[in-house]
């Protein structure tokens, strides 16, 4: 693989010219293929601009705020604004409705126009949910073969879903982290282009869109944003847009934002309740009925860590009987949210009245 790293005077003089390391302030080529700081290790960011402002359909309204990428490698699949709607007190704001039933599609629409960019002809992901299908829909629309490395007897419904879009799955022996080291060890090996929704600045550009969407809806005066937390992409695109919306003086203040763990995964909480600057790589965690955060060692966990303090928010744990029971009440009300969104639902009980529940994935993207 090669590289494309250089030296400036620091982050922000970096992100002017493409990705740059927050912690050690290394900065890269804007298409560059590299996945991380080749210094520290560190995951890399992107705060630029787009070169060509030109609105277009799908979340490429919001041209400003996304990548440089040429109009004609503009994807989309018809994602856009989700409809909101009021339960007990909050809004809930439904991106379960985007073309394949996730969130991730704004990522994933994104990060495949960007790969098209850097005029990629074959990537590589690894996820068993909904990173995976999400991905696989956008790089099927691409044209480009897409491989995702899945732990070994993944079979949900999102696997199937991954398979359905025409990309190749392989299964890997042991568990997630088996599944991304092997997925980065045949990025090396072939110089494909690594489309990793954890590690991507561009996937989480995407996510800045549900905060213009959310202030769009609701205005200024939105005082707290509550979301499901596992690699935390949609926290730090709702950090970032809510950050750019706020150096415009559309907003008089950063929103608070409510990460939602599952206690039997909580890095980030636990974290948190520390005090901690980044999470506990020594701890041991547990298998959550919500799949989509069990996420044990978040590659941004230091960089979600502080957005959320930053916002004057908080990082709570939900017990997987809050999150089976907040499912059904949700069910009760007429919707079919998986049990990643319903977590953020339990953990809303600490978000004040007036403030956003992002509820992220279908019922059907889960076994019945």
């Amino acid at each position: 693989m090669h590289t494309s790293e250089r030296v400036t005077d620091g982050p922000r003089a970096a992100a002017a010219e493409g990705r740059f390391c927050p912690r050690c302030g290394r900065s890269f080529a804007l298409w560059g293929l590299e996945v991380a700081c080749t210094a520290c290790g560190g995951p890399l960011e992107w705060h630029g601009a787009a070169s060509d402002v030109t609105a277009g359909a799908g979340l490429w309204r919001y041209a400003e705020i996304l990548p440089p990428v040429s109009v004609e490698h503009r994807l989309t699949l018809g994602e856009g604004v989700t409809p909101l709607l009021e339960l007990d007190g909050l809004v809930c704001k439904l991106d379960y409705l985007l073309p394949t039933g996730s969130f991730k599609d704004r990522g994933a629409a994104v990060l495949a126009s960007t790969a098209l960019e850097a005029g990629a002809r074959a990537a590589v992901a690894d996820s068993s949910g909904n990173a995976g299908s999400s991905l696989a829909a956008y790089f099927a629309a691409a044209g480009v073969p897409l491989t995702v490395f899945v732990p070994a007897g993944s079979a949900s419904p999102k696997v199937a879903q991954t398979h359905s879009y025409g990309a190749e799955v392989v299964e890997v022996e042991g568990d997630r982290s088996a599944a991304s080291a092997a997925a980065r060890a045949h990025v090396a090996e072939t110089g494909a282009f690594y489309a990793s929704h954890a590690w991507s600045p561009f996937f989480i550009a995407g996510m800045r869109t549900v905060a213009f969407e959310l202030v769009e809806q609701l205005g200024p005066d939105l005082p707290a944003v509550v979301a499901p937390a596992g690699a935390g992409t949609l926290l730090l695109g709702l950090y970032d847009g809510f950050r750019l919306l706020t150096e415009r003086g559309d907003l008089p203040a950063l929103p608070q934002l409510i990460a939602v763990q599952a206690e039997a995964c909580a890095p980030l909480a636990d974290a948190f309740a520390r005090g901690l600057d980044d999470v506990d790589p020594g701890r041991a965690w547990h298998h959550s009925v919500a799949g989509g955060i069990n996420i044990a060692s978040p590659p941004r966990g230091r960089e979600i860590l502080r957005a959320v303090r930053e916002s004057g928010g908080a990082i709570v744990a939900v017990t997987e009987d809050a999150i089976v029971a907040a499912r059904a009440r949700l069910l009760r009300r007429g919707v079919f949210a998986e049990h990643t969104a319903a977590a953020a639902w339990a953990g809303s009980t600490e978000a004040p009245p007036g403030a956003a529940v992002v509820l992220t994935g279908f019922g059907l993207k889960e076994a019945l």
